[in-house]
């Protein structure tokens, strides 16, 4: 991908979002404000109340002359039936699939377009962890944010080298001017990533001075970031992490398990939740530097997948994120060597299959 670029955009305004319920809220309120063009691109649409709603929305904004592209990933949305995608398109919603399914190309069912991207009139963006469907709304605990500002122009360039790839018709880009944009920020400073995700992450964590706080559904890491983690741990840095008791992926919970140990003996304190599925990715480094995206700590994520990932510099972003991680926290239990020496032989086995295959998650 040719995507991204380091570059840090300035004039942007950042709402965090952390529960199913307000984040589809601020979609709905998002797409129903369009005038001019809406691009969205998701692994996993359903075709249930909370995805029918969405199709709806959709439909109207496109019969009232707005732009409507829309990118599902063949394999994360393969539920929706032909009719639901054919509404759509009989609304004026133009649609693609990423990589269909072809038993010819097999191998191309571990390359998936992982994102959760909305843009709207090129000025505001949503990102994160959430997918779109009922389940999402009071199973999950995850963490989405929306960006007004200039950021939004790079999310709207992730798209549409997107919309390409899946064969969408070219389309010429609806900028918007730069006063427009700083006439809606905060000045928040945020990069926008859809590559070389797991790079900025580990020089997040090697510049970190006093905490690194981690939230993921699945921790995979290799042994660069599991370094990178161990080295801030050695100099002292108050590195901690949050990881799920219940996954949708059974061999994921048993690899994250697996790095359990190790992670202990290097002076990581590693906390399991234990209400919902904890399925949000962020990042908090020290008092200035958060992160919020799709990408998981594994190897799909990092090197595999698709994914988009916001890096914030702003204190305000991080202290309510902070705050989130410490609620967090209540509903979690620490791990600890003495408690991990009496599981038993069946959880053992677990982490070593679940390793095992790690290469493949």
């Amino acid at each position: 991908m040719k995507t991204t670029s380091q570059t840090i955009t300035s004039n942007n305004r950042v709402q965090l979002f952390f529960d199913g319920a307000s984040t589809l809220s601020a979609i709905k309120d998002t797409l129903c404000k369009a005038e001019r063009n809406i691009n969205l691109e998701y692994f996993l649409m359903s075709d249930d109340a909370t995805g029918r709603e969405i199709a709806e929305i959709l439909s109207e904004r496109a019969g009232k002359g707005v732009n409507v592209r829309v990118i599902l990933d063949a394999a994360g949305s393969w539920r929706l039936s032909r009719s639901f995608i054919s509404r759509l398109e009989a609304s004026g919603v133009q649609v693609q699939k990423f990589m269909p399914l072809r038993l010819c190309n097999l191998h191309e069912l571990v390359h998936r377009d992982h994102r959760k991207i909305i843009t709207a009139d090129g000025m505001t963006g949503l990102l994160g962890g959430f997918n779109i469907g009922d389940v999402y709304l009071s199973q999950w605990r995850d963490t989405h944010l929306m960006l007004k500002g200039e950021g939004v122009r790079v999310l709207d360039d992730i798209f549409m080298e997107m919309w390409r790839k899946s064969g969408g018709a070219d389309y010429e880009s609806e900028r918007v001017c730069e006063s427009e944009c700083k006439g809606v920020s905060d000045g928040v400073k945020v990069k926008i990533l859809a590559e070389a995700i797991e790079d900025e992450y580990i020089r997040v964590i090697e510049r970190a001075k006093t905490r690194v706080w981690i939230t993921t559904p699945y921790l995979v890491p290799n042994v660069k970031f599991l370094e990178a983690l161990y080295l801030a741990a050695g100099r002292e840095v108050d590195v901690r992490i949050i990881i799920p008791s219940k996954s949708n992926h059974v061999l994921a919970s048993w690899a994250s398990q697996s790095y359990v140990d190790g992670l202990i003996r290097h002076g990581i304190r590693v906390f399991v939740y234990r209400d919902r599925f904890i399925h949000a990715k962020t990042l908090i480094a020290d008092e200035h530097t958060a992160s919020v995206g799709t990408a998981n700590i594994d190897a799909l994520s990092m090197r595999i997948n698709y994914e988009v990932q916001a890096f914030i510099y702003d204190e305000a972003v991080v202290r309510e994120l902070e705050g989130v991680f410490i609620e967090d926290l209540g509903h979690c239990t620490e791990e600890s060597i003495e408690c991990r020496r009496h599981r038993g032989v069946v959880q053992r086995v677990k982490e070593l299959t679940g390793r095992g295959l790690s290469p493949l998650l």
